[in-house]
């Protein structure tokens, strides 16, 4: 876990205001965790995010620095009971905060998700990326992405939670979603 200063600033958020739940809160029940250095690096935080939160004491909060928005990680930790509250200090400068939701905190970050574009029905063009070593399941994935039609989706099946591939997809407009499957492989569905 690394302290960053610019965790720390008083910069403005672009975001909504501050959830009630984590205004005045005690540094001693914040963890910070900084993985814009590993992100930048070409390298996975997923592993080193979920070890931190479950070192996470009861009352304490996490706040993960990073250089893209992690959409997909707040499916991840809202199946955990947490909420999230996002701020973007910059083009690549992103801090979010984890805290355990009530039911009001909930209520108020499930809108976010319902803005997105719904999921196409249908059949997706599917483009299994297992056994590739980085990166190329994520170079397969792109190269794939012009095959979507409007309407259209992709799957997208591989060995590891594409975290690299998901600032590429917002780049280029695209919606996302990545679930574990019970055989250990991760499929992510893509569409606009």
């Amino acid at each position: 876990m690394t302290n960053e200063s610019s965790c720390h600033s008083d910069a403005q958020s672009t975001g909504p205001c501050m959830p009630e739940a984590l205004r005045d809160l005690p540094e001693s029940r914040l963890v910070i965790l900084d993985v814009r250095d590993q992100v930048r690096a070409g390298e996975e935080p997923f592993q080193r995010i979920m070890q931190t939160v479950m070192s996470l004491r009861d009352d304490q909060v996490l706040k993960l620095c990073n250089i893209f928005e992690p959409v997909p990680l707040y499916g991840v930790m809202m199946q955990r009971g947490f909420a999230h509250w996002t701020e973007q200090r910059g083009p690549q400068d992103w801090c979010i905060t984890f805290y355990r939701a009530s039911a009001e905190a909930e209520k108020s970050a499930a809108p976010s998700a319902a803005s997105r574009p719904a999921e196409p029905v249908g059949d997706a063009i599917v483009v299994d990326a297992r056994g590739l070593e980085p990166p190329q399941p994520m170079a397969k994935i792109l190269e794939n992405l012009p095959r979507i039609a409007a309407g259209g989706k992709i799957l997208a099946m591989t060995d590891r939670r594409p975290m690299l591939l998901y600032p590429k997809l917002e780049e280029r407009g695209f919606t996302f979603s990545t679930e574990e499957t019970v055989n250990g492989w991760f499929e992510t569905r893509i569409w606009k």
